[in-house]
């Protein structure tokens, strides 16, 4: 008797809790190897390559100036002044202008790679649903585990086949983040 009461205890619970079936994916294999990944990196690099040789000019034009200025005799004088205020705002203003384009190119980046995020994601739901799947980790997060447990080729193939490129926006053209609020 005293049996059968456990017997039916632990089919209720077991009828309430699955079991785990466990697969393991490696996001970040995915985020470098896939076609999309590949692609909004190398349009990242491209901007980054203009941008570099567009602030080399622009340093080298602040750099001739600056020995210009270096070079004035009157240094005390107030068009020296003037001048010398017109250059600060002009390093000033390459600075901003730089460091926006920086943090675009980041956000750009961010977003093109949460496109293929959000793809693994749904996939990966997919995959799991085929195998019997109720738990998900990311291979970051696993010590130990079975390969047969490893989802990540089969993602990835997925992933390839249904995201081969993803939208890289112009970093120029983003709007201004929005500012937190307190």
């Amino acid at each position: 008797m005293a049996l059968s009461v456990c017997v039916g205890a632990a089919q209720a619970q077991a009828d309430t809790y699955p079991n785990a079936s466990i697969g393991v994916i490696d996001v970040q294999k995915v985020l470098t190897d896939s076609a999309a990944a590949k692609q909004a990196r190398a349009e990242r690099d491209k901007y980054l390559a203009t941008y570099q040789g567009q602030a080399q000019k622009e340093e080298k034009a602040l750099h001739e100036a600056q020995a210009a200025l270096a070079r004035e005799t009157d240094q005390g004088s107030e068009s020296f002044k003037k001048k010398r205020q017109d250059f600060e705002k002009k390093v000033g203003a390459f600075q901003t202008r730089f460091t926006t384009l920086r943090q675009n190119l980041d956000r750009a980046m961010a977003q093109a790679l949460g496109d293929v995020q959000d793809m693994v994601v749904r996939v990966a739901d997919e995959v799991a649903a085929e195998r019997g799947v109720n738990l998900v980790l990311y291979k970051s997060q696993v010590l130990l585990f079975d390969p047969r447990m490893n989802m990540t080729e089969d993602v990835l193939g997925r992933v390839d086949s249904r995201l081969p490129k993803v939208n890289f926006p112009n970093p120029e053209q983003l709007p201004a983040p929005a500012a937190p609020k307190n």
